[in-house]
């Protein structure tokens, strides 16, 4: 699957776009859903709303979902595993990052990990990409007033 790439007027439909991915990460069953979402755009870009949309697919209540910019990692539980949502924003570049927020902790749990300002990680994306679980990219960028070009790319294969 190639990437695809959307334009977003609202918070609304940004939710709505992370709901969809939701769903797709969601397998439903007896087995237990697991992907990490990448996602990258400037300040107010809409990343905290495409995981309240994320949450939304997984039975979690939108409005429970802040942007955890001050304590980093915020936990919210659904059947089946943790949505982990996790904002680097506070934390420089090169710092122990993947330390700071038990990113193998993380990733030894069952669930999904969106991460705002992955590119932070650093060195840690390594251990990301070796992980055995799905990785999204999500970009999110100005396309005009009120606009927000959304591209979300699938894993490799």
């Amino acid at each position: 699957m190639t990437e695809q790439v959307y334009l977003s007027h609202s918070p609304e439909e940004t939710l709505a776009l992370g709901q969809s991915l939701g769903r797709r990460l969601a397998p439903g069953g007896t087995e237990a859903p697991a992907g990490v979402v990448l996602l990258r755009g400037e300040l107010g870009a809409g990343k905290t709303h495409f995981v309240k949309g994320l949450a939304a697919a997984l039975g979690i209540v939108p409005e429970e979902v802040t942007s955890p910019t001050f304590a980093l990692v915020q936990a919210h539980a659904f059947e089946g595993g943790t949505l982990w949502h996790v904002d680097l924003y506070r934390l420089p570049a090169g710092a122990p990052i993947a330390d700071a927020i038990g990113l193998e902790d993380l990733l030894s749990q069952p669930g999904i990990i969106a991460i705002e300002w992955p590119e932070r990680l650093g060195d840690a994306m390594d251990g990301l990409r070796r992980a055995q679980r799905p990785v999204w990219q999500v970009q999110m960028d100005e396309a005009g007033e009120d606009a927000r070009r959304i591209a979300i790319r699938p894993p490799a294969d």
